[in-house]
């Protein structure tokens, strides 16, 4: 699964390492938000949602940018495979075998 977001925004954050644990807790957050309330979220949801992680991680020094890279898939590809953790999350299904 695509956990960092440099892949369809193309702003390369380090550590990555520490970008993708952010990622994955905001997907386990939102997963929490969709079991108890049944809120569904919308692609343009996730892009306003991972783009203000993306700013507050810049902004508290928790990361710090890179050199920009070119996106290798759509904003909208990469947000779709998040939707889809953050759904399979909120059934309690395993990410990874």
């Amino acid at each position: 699964m695509l956990t960092s977001p440099v892949y369809a925004y193309g702003i390369n954050l380090l550590p990555a390492e520490r970008v993708a644990e952010e990622v994955m807790k905001l997907n386990t957050q939102l997963a929490e938000i969709v079991r108890e309330t049944g809120a569904t979220f919308t692609l343009a949801d996730l892009d306003q949602r991972f783009q203000s992680l993306l700013r507050q991680m810049e902004h508290d020094g928790t990361c710090h940018r890179g050199e920009s890279l070119p996106p290798i898939v759509t904003k909208e590809q990469w947000l779709q495979a998040q939707l889809v953790t953050i759904q399979k999350l909120a059934r309690g299904e395993r990410l990874y075998t």
